[in-house]
């Protein structure tokens, strides 16, 4: 101890030497600085002032020279380190020791933590993140959970080769009423686990397509300029496009129709995306191979029937389209050259009356699909464009933990390249329909237009029977 005491001494000595040495340098310059000073200012008086005002004014210099004095002579020994050291010494007397060392250390570094605690807590806490409007849904009990909400936060790119997209218009979609019940929730949730961009489960905003207009680009974005006006389609396991502003991939995103307004054009791309990989993908369908073909689209009036309804029309086939009494009218102006009315009596019954189909389209779901394959020619095919039940959302412990463990594999693997079962929307098939669109061959079906404030009234709508094409909500005049 004694060894490290003389180390210390040699350091403080040091120490002096090296602050002495600056004092008195310090000293001389504010010495001849002050005496310039003096100099100027007696220069002054007798020069500009009466003989009252330089004795006022020598009197303040006086006193402060005397103050400036009494400081410069104090400071030495102030600063003195010898001083410091021996009244630290005395103060300790002969308790100082290895021990008693060693405990002050550790003393020193407990109070260190416990202030860097204590102030830890009294940090101000973060300002929130802007915040906009949109439609959410905050729990699965059903569309009684679906709100308008202010208090979204603004949504951030996160990676070079997404978007920032103001939202004009977004169309509600079937699956959002499914994603109310809980569709999807397993995935959303292991998403969010492991994919930074996913949304939380809950509450999530809803909606699967838009219109609006591009405010922000990564770096990364090749094809797309701000202010560009574009349409995208998101899968049901991302964050929705019910909202002020939307986050997107570049592959998700194309240029909007120049033909057709932003609520048009906010009817058409989950719709038509789903309709697109029916025709082609599944039925493999195109402009060279259904010319002649009978096809039955159940029903003609949902938002996809409409668009295969064209699709298969402008390719040349027999179309036969089922719907309700109001929108046969829609149905026929959009291509149907037969069309069967719920309310005319059983749809089986009228249909007996019908040839058999090569390709049936059932847009209702499993509530008809016996009648499909009933009606259905033996070499022809039934394409379901209906979600059907996601079997992990109904899965055990032991499946669901199995589950969580290969969704982790995928995104860690694939990072966030899986698609999920989306691979058809992406820009690829948004250009086609925006060409057809141009060309005057397809055309968006938008029944009404809602507010965000009439939420409930535009869902209920589209559960309705009632409902033809999309219903619309308009966030341009917010």
């Amino acid at each position: 101890m004694d060894e490290v005491a003389f180390h210390l001494n040699q350091r403080l000595e040091s120490l002096q030497v090296q602050l002495l040495s600056g004092i008195q340098h310090g000293h001389l310059i504010i010495q001849s600085h002050l005496l310039e000073l003096h100099h100027l200012v007696l220069r002054v008086i007798e020069s500009n002032q009466a003989s009252a005002v330089r004795q006022s004014i020598s009197s303040v210099w006086n006193k402060l020279v005397h103050i400036i004095r009494e400081v410069k002579a104090a400071l030495p020994r102030a600063a003195n380190p010898i001083v410091i050291y021996d009244e630290f010494m005395l103060m300790l007397g002969n308790e100082l020791n290895r021990r008693n060392f060693y405990t002050g250390c550790v003393g020193f570094a407990l109070g260190g933590m416990i202030g860097l605690v204590v102030g830890m807590s009294f940090h101000s806490t973060p300002s929130p993140s802007q915040r906009i409007r949109g439609i959410v849904c905050i729990d699965y009990r059903g569309l009684d959970a679906v709100s308008t909400s202010d208090d979204v936060p603004m949504p951030v790119m996160t990676a070079p080769d997404q978007m920032l997209i103001e939202v004009r218009a977004a169309s509600l979609d079937y699956s959002d009423i499914k994603i109310c019940s809980g569709y999807g929730r397993v995935l959303r949730k292991q998403l969010h686990r492991y994919t930074p961009s996913s949304p939380k489960e809950l509450p999530i905003v809803l909606g699967r397509d838009c219109s609006g207009v591009v405010v922000d680009i990564g770096h990364d974005v090749k094809n797309f300029e701000i202010g560009d006006e574009v349409w995208l389609a998101v899968p049901y396991w991302a964050s929705g496009t019910l909202a002020q502003y939307v986050v997107a991939k570049e592959r998700q995103v194309a240029r909007k129709p120049r033909g057709i307004g932003f609520e048009g054009a906010a009817a058409l791309p989950y719709s038509g995306s789903i309709a697109w990989d029916a025709m082609v993908n599944q039925a493999k369908l195109n402009s060279h191979n259904t010319r002649g073909k009978r096809i039955l689209v159940h029903c003609g009036s949902s938002p996809v029937g409409c668009v295969v309804t064209q699709l298969a029309r402008l390719w040349g086939a027999h179309v036969t389209v089922t719907c309700p009494a109001r929108a046969l009218t829609v149905c026929n102006a959009l291509g149907a050259d037969d069309t069967i009315v719920f309310e005319d009596g059983p749809v089986d019954k009228q249909l007996a009356t019908r040839e058999r189909f090569n390709v049936v389209f059932n847009t209702l779901g499993a509530v008809v699909h016996e009648s499909c394959l009933r009606f259905c020619d033996d070499d022809g095919i039934v394409v379901t464009t209906v979600a059907t039940k996601i079997a992990s959302d109904s899965y055990g412990f032991i499946l669901g933990a199995l589950y969580a463990l290969w969704v982790k594999v995928q995104c860690i693997i694939m990072k966030e390249k899986v698609a999920w079962g989306a691979v058809h929307l992406n820009s690829d098939t948004l250009n086609e329909l925006a060409r057809l669109v141009d060309n005057g061959q397809l055309q968006p079906v938008v029944d009404k237009i809602f507010s965000p404030r009439d939420v409930e009234l535009a869902f209920q709508h589209t559960d309705s029977a009632q409902a033809i094409g999309k219903t619309v909500i308009r966030f341009r005049y917010l």
